[in-house]
């Protein structure tokens, strides 16, 4: 593994892929395979950063990092936890990886950011990851990303944009957990992710929905992490800087990924709140195990 810590010259790579990894021992090993797939045809690095999981994900990775041959960095991002608010979290971890690329004196052509738990399904493997380069490639011009679509629904609103649908403070209708919050969260959460799902191929200012392919270059150039008290959802925040300075948009594509269950949309009130109280009775059921 060459760091090129003491060349002047940037190391070069076909694809660095960043993640972040809590409790994901059930599905970092498909990430694992698919890496080792692409690494005999393409020049990668892989960083991981991960914090506090209770389960053998560290253990997972750690065994991994051994045995590749890809250049692997792992990134201790235990410091988030100072952090109450989850956006910040995310926010501070992937920009201390993003960090890292410019800290190990790194280029490469594409950065892919990709979400390592349950999104990982039999849909991402190395021919999605081949697709998505010949995309980009033929449309480096005019986008400085590719996304992926999921099933049955897009699902994650808190990082899109676009003309049609802008971010108007979905965070903080996310994190607004009062029964009255429905009306809102259908027209501008759960509508939203219905029409989108039955677009094609579409452009928008920002994506993510667990895995996005950048524009090594374009990507460089932004930040995840907005100096304020209540920051901008990560994805968001890097996408929205991209589009404005490069004038390129991105482009979700037709490929699909898995929708975590949990952000399925929700039809009505009425299953609006047994998903509440449901979701409020499991938390405190693993309190009362945690505590024994």
């Amino acid at each position: 593994m060459s760091f090129n810590q003491n060349n002047s010259l940037p190391e070069k790579y076909d694809i660095i892929f960043l993640g972040l990894a809590q409790n994901c021992e059930q599905h970092i090993d498909k990430f694992f395979n698919i890496i080792e797939i692409l690494s005999h045809k393409l020049k990668l690095h892989v960083m991981i950063g991960e914090n506090n999981s209770n389960d053998f994900t560290f253990d997972k990775i750690k065994k991994f990092q051994n045995k590749t041959k890809v250049d692997f960095k792992f990134v201790d991002t235990t410091f988030i936890e100072q952090y109450p608010d989850r956006i910040k979290r995310l926010a501070s971890a992937r920009q201390k990886l993003k960090e890292n690329i410019l800290e190990l004196k790194i280029e490469s052509d594409y950065v892919c950011v990709v979400d390592l738990d349950d999104v990982l399904n039999n849909n991402f493997n190395d021919k999605l990851i081949h697709s998505l380069i010949e995309i980009l490639k033929i449309n480096r011009l005019k986008y400085f990303a590719v996304s992926v679509s999921s099933k049955p629904y897009y699902y994650d609103i808190l990082n899109f944009e676009s003309s049609e649908f802008p971010n108007l403070n979905i965070k903080q209708l996310q994190n607004n957990r009062t029964l009255n919050s429905y009306t809102n969260r259908k027209k501008y959460i759960y509508d939203v992710q219905k029409k989108i799902s039955k677009k094609k191929s579409f452009e928008c200012i920002s994506a993510f929905n667990g895995l996005c392919l950048y524009i090594y270059e374009d990507f460089i150039k932004s930040s995840y992490l907005e100096d304020s008290i209540d920051v901008t959802p990560e994805h968001l925040y890097l996408n929205r800087n991209i589009n404005k300075v490069s004038k390129k948009s991105i482009l979700v594509t037709d490929f699909h990924l898995q929708m975590p269950n949990e952000h399925k949309p929700i039809g009505n009130i009425l299953s609006f709140i047994f998903e509440k109280i449901f979701k409020f009775a499991s938390i405190f059921l693993l309190k009362v195990f945690k505590n024994e």
